[in-house]
């Protein structure tokens, strides 16, 4: 018996296990054999790039191709560029499948679109679109614009960084990273025409509409994948980033355009003198200049912040900065007009500076419509930001005019009252029908709000009853009208700051499944 269990273990030894002939097979051959037929051996024609291709059949979401990335690439701690997501059916349509994603090089990338300095680039052999890492300001907005949550953001280094196809490897003829890593061979790297790159659908189920950017990557399997089939991860309700300085910076830009804009209107009324233009155009300058330094902390490398003009011609993110950039020129010259002492120069320095300030805030408001975000639509970006500046411009006039016995202040207080009303109920109406509807394009925003910052919207609902009733009551009934202005003032301020904070962190933005 003995005997029989020694000769049994020495036989076990010498077996040759499905690991060990799977190495021996992989090590038999050159680096250059083994990947020869997941890679194309020549570059692509014009009007052709390289795209990948995943066979969802072969993909078992083992992640090989997630660590082989990270490892080969150098990435940090805690940074991926490569992501697994899930896909599920329902009780009446089975179905069950991970998803590995990656960088889709598109032929319309949106993140080179939108970069204010140019710190991307479509090779225009290969067509695959890299990040150029050293001109990177670390603004971030390729993240809002980029529809498959593809850059990401690395707060080491203060940059975003992506998925390059591992350029340099294939350029020798090795095989990227993830290619070489799976074991299944689930990734090819294929070479795909530009005129057959689809412009409508999707190219698996749950990410954004091809019709944006034209993804280059394939998805292929033998068995169709279900239409009902949805992102496992579809129905978790999270707060995206809250971008407070950009908050900070909306909030503050907004109320210094409205501020040129009523001591425009003001001046033309013959409302104003000199001086009191002078003070009115002063503060709504200081609050401008505020905003846009506050803008600079969002950055992650700020030193270099001075290039954001460099994409003007395509990036509504370089325009915002273009625009915004004439309100300290425009403040020289009303303090020049001031101290000439002409009233009709001073009229036109402060109008044009509003007209200056009203085109910003224009382009704030398409610098997020770009991103195709439901929550961030035309109508409900432009109505948020058009009313912001308005609300706020008014509350700053009628600080600012009561403090010189100006008759026209209680106007101003009026539309103030009546802006803030009709701003407040506006948004309400539109909560309450993107919560019930669930068509409504930015239904899960609305949830977000719901599930995670009711306590925003009970404290704008304070302030709007305290500035809307509370206040014009105690000036009525002799309340200090300065005081109570400045009051008015600050919780309005609030209230906009709050609004603007679940702007943020409400938008919803899409995503492939899992990332």
């Amino acid at each position: 018996m003995s005997y029989c269990v020694t000769e049994a273990l020495r036989e076990q030894q010498t077996l040759r296990t499905p690991v060990a002939l799977f190495a021996d097979e992989y090590d038999s051959k050159s680096v250059r054999e083994r990947f020869t037929h997941l890679i194309p051996l020549s570059k692509p024609n014009p009007g052709e790039q390289y795209a990948f291709e995943v066979n969802l059949d072969a993909c078992t979401g083992c992640k090989a191709c997630v660590a082989a990335c990270h490892s080969l690439n150098g990435l940090d701690e805690g940074e991926s560029w490569r992501d697994m997501g899930l896909l599920v059916g329902t009780r009446k349509q089975p179905y069950l499948q991970t998803v590995t994603t990656a960088c889709h090089h598109c032929a319309d990338p949106a993140c080179a679109e939108g970069c204010p300095v140019l710190a991307y680039d479509k090779d225009p052999v290969t067509g695959i679109v890299r990040h150029l890492d050293d001109q990177c300001i670390g603004c971030s907005y390729c993240i809002l614009k980029c529809p498959y949550d593809v850059p990401k953001f690395n707060l080491k280094r203060g940059i975003v960084r992506k998925c390059d196809m591992c350029q340099g490897r294939l350029a020798e003829g090795e095989a990227p990273a993830c290619v070489q890593a799976c074991p299944n061979e689930a990734i090819k790297i294929k070479v795909v025409k530009l005129d057959a790159v689809p412009d409508r659908g999707q190219i698996i189920a749950g990410a954004f509409d091809s019709g944006y950017t034209r993804p280059t990557t394939t998805y292929i399997s033998e068995k169709p994948v279900p239409s009902a089939a949805k992102a496992a991860d579809a129905g978790r309700i999270e707060l995206d980033h809250g971008h407070e300085p950009l908050a900070w910076m909306l909030v503050l830009t907004q109320m210094s355009a409205g501020t040129f804009i009523g001591c425009a209107v003001a001046m033309w009324l013959n409302a104003l003198t000199l001086q009191q233009a002078a003070i009115t155009s002063a503060a709504a300058l200081v609050i401008g200049l505020a905003g846009i330094a506050l803008s600079v902390l969002h950055l992650g490398q700020p030193l270099k912040a001075w290039r954001a003009f460099l994409g003007w011609r395509k990036s509504w993110l370089s325009r915002e900065i273009i625009a915004f950039g004439a309100l300290p020129g425009g403040g020289a010259g009303i303090a020049a007009t001031w101290w000439l002492g002409n009233l009709e120069w001073m009229r036109l320095a402060v109008t044009g500076t509003a007209v200056a300030a009203l085109v910003a805030v224009l382009c704030s408001v398409m610098v997020y419509v770009d991103t195709r975000r439901p929550f961030w639509s035309l109508t409900m970006t432009a109505g948020k930001f058009c009313g912001t500046m308005l609300l706020l411009g008014a509350c700053v006039c009628s600080a600012v005019w009561i403090w010189f016995g100006i008759a026209v202040v209680y106007w101003a207080m009026a539309i103030k009252v009546l802006l803030r009303w009709s701003l407040s109920t506006w948004e309400i109406s539109r909560f309450r029908l993107a919560l019930e509807d669930e068509t409504c394009p930015w239904h899960k925003s609305a949830r977000v709000m719901q599930k995670h910052l009711s306590h925003h919207l009970e404290v704008r609902g304070f302030s709007l009853i305290m500035t809307g009733l509370m206040i014009p009551v105690l000036i009525s009934a002799g309340a200090s009208a300065h005081w109570m202005l400045l009051l008015s003032l600050l919780l309005t301020f609030g209230s906009q700051l709050i609004e603007r904070r679940y702007f943020f962190t409400a938008a919803a933005g899409s995503k492939m499944p899992g990332n």
